[in-house]
């Protein structure tokens, strides 16, 4: 006969898994609470970076952005890495847990300029077609990591999305200028809006 000494019966065990299953689940919101609020930096950061870029580009298009977007993106990266060693030292989380959210915010950004690059220089896409290509591939981008983060990021994607669509569509002329100021304005409005909160709390 099997020994059944120290088993629990199936009624017993239920309950017990069904606890562990929601301890389990307050784990996870609670680590993407901590990734929502500490994202302000990275989109303070990221935000300023596509908002100064496209901003310049309604002013000039020939010289500036050849030198800003590639210029831009190391000093923007160099700043989320200092970020990210702030908020690695001061977080009583392991730091292999600190470091996970970070590239949830900035990521998108550098992977989309290396791609929008590419095909920019190799002619696969036109100058013309790059900012609304550019937009639309952020926005997918934060789409996607809806699951991670929650839906602030999924709600940013979209807006961002509905923003290059609509300005392809009516504001061709003023392109640079509302991506700029809508796009990376509003990047830069919701981290402030978090920090502000953060500071509340």
């Amino acid at each position: 006969m099997a020994d059944n000494r120290g088993r629990q019966p199936p009624s017993a065990q239920g309950p017990q898994q069904a606890l562990k299953d929601i301890e389990f689940i307050k784990e996870l919101i609670s680590r993407n609470k901590r990734k929502v609020d500490e994202s302000p930096p990275y989109l303070l950061i990221w935000g300023t970076y596509v908002m100064i870029g496209f901003v310049g580009m309604h002013f000039d298009m020939s010289v500036w952005p050849n030198w800003y977007w590639a210029i831009g993106a190391i000093a923007a990266s160099a700043l989320t890495a200092v970020a990210g060693i702030r908020q690695a030292r001061r977080s009583p989380s392991p730091a292999s847990e600190v470091g996970a959210f970070g590239w949830m915010f900035w990521l998108p950004f550098l992977a989309v300029f290396l791609t929008g690059s590419f095909l920019l220089f190799s002619g696969i896409v036109r100058a013309e077609h790059a900012s609304f290509l550019w937009m639309s591939l952020v926005g997918v981008a934060y789409v996607s990591l809806g699951p991670l983060t929650g839906r602030g990021t999924v709600v940013l994607g979209l807006w961002f999305i509905v923003l290059a669509i609509a300005t392809r569509a009516f504001l061709l002329d003023y392109q640079f200028l509302v991506l700029g100021l809508l796009g990376g304005g509003s990047l830069v409005a919701t981290g402030f809006v978090l920090l502000l909160r953060g500071k509340a709390r």
